[in-house]
């Protein structure tokens, strides 16, 4: 018998729209802390929605669903990721990982991160804080920076990896008082 207009085809059932729906906020929190543009996260949560929905037969009910979904949204913000650095861009794929490794953690935290991050940030010296800048937000390459500053390339590595250690020693150091207090 062939298919009217009007037959309906089995979609996922309730559990599955359940589970989709309130993993709305933290997916889309996932992709902005990953990638950090507005637009590019947009696309990845998408994407996401749209694989999730494709593969909405594979999920076992009986299984929880944010980490399952979390990981199909890993790799979509990897595959932004990827392109990126085609068009020679922004973060290195390590640093990606890290931060979408962060965001994993429940959203409160990421609101106590930020502000340590923050507190950090401002500890640092103005020369510092614009190498981080440069770098991660406004995606300078190592050599550009090493360039107007007048430094190596090593000396410039050297640099963002002290800082990085530094921040996430600062970061670690606010959120141990803070959990004290």
């Amino acid at each position: 018998m062939p298919e009217s207009a009007e037959t309906t085809h089995p979609g996922p059932d309730a559990a599955f729209v359940r589970a989709l729906t309130e993993s709305q906020t933290t997916l889309r929190a996932y992709c902005e802390a990953a990638l950090g543009h507005c637009e590019e996260a947009k696309d990845a949560w998408q994407k996401a929605n749209i694989v999730l929905w494709q593969k909405a037969g594979e999920w076992d009910p009986q299984t929880r669903f944010l980490p399952w979904a979390l990981a199909v949204a890993r790799y979509e913000v990897l595959g932004i990721v990827r392109d990126r650095q085609r068009e020679r861009l922004m973060f290195d794929d390590d640093v990606v990982r890290m931060m979408a490794d962060a965001s994993l953690q429940p959203a409160e935290s990421h609101d106590l991160r930020s502000e340590a991050l923050a507190r950090c940030t401002e500890k640092l010296q103005p020369r510092h804080r614009e190498t981080l800048t440069a770098h991660y937000v406004f995606g300078h390459t190592q050599a550009d920076i090493a360039s107007a500053h007048g430094m190596s390339l090593g000396a410039v590595k050297v640099l963002l990896l002290r800082l990085r250690r530094s921040l996430a020693e600062c970061i670690e150091r606010q959120l141990n008082q803070q959990s004290a207090s």
